[in-house]
């Protein structure tokens, strides 16, 4: 299965996630990528911290396969 990386950009501040994921395509990375950043909206408005702005989808060699904008899934 191929590996997928969930990295946070807040800003200018980037969070890398450096252990990933492995899952079967890109299209599920992306619901992942989805929950994660739903999670992270909901606990930034519990602790009272700074939600993402995104959530960036890499595979094993780097380049960005998806991204998930929080803005977005707070539209709908």
């Amino acid at each position: 299965m191929p590996l997928f990386h969930f990295n946070s950009l807040t800003g200018d501040m980037f969070l890398p996630d450096p252990e990933g994921e492995d899952l079967p395509n890109v299209a599920l990375a992306r619901e992942v990528a989805e929950q994660s950043a739903r999670e992270a909206l909901i606990e930034a408005v519990k602790t009272g911290d700074i939600a993402p702005d995104c959530i960036q989808v890499t595979n094993s060699e780097g380049h960005e396969v998806a991204t998930v904008f929080l803005e977005d899934l707070l539209r709908g």
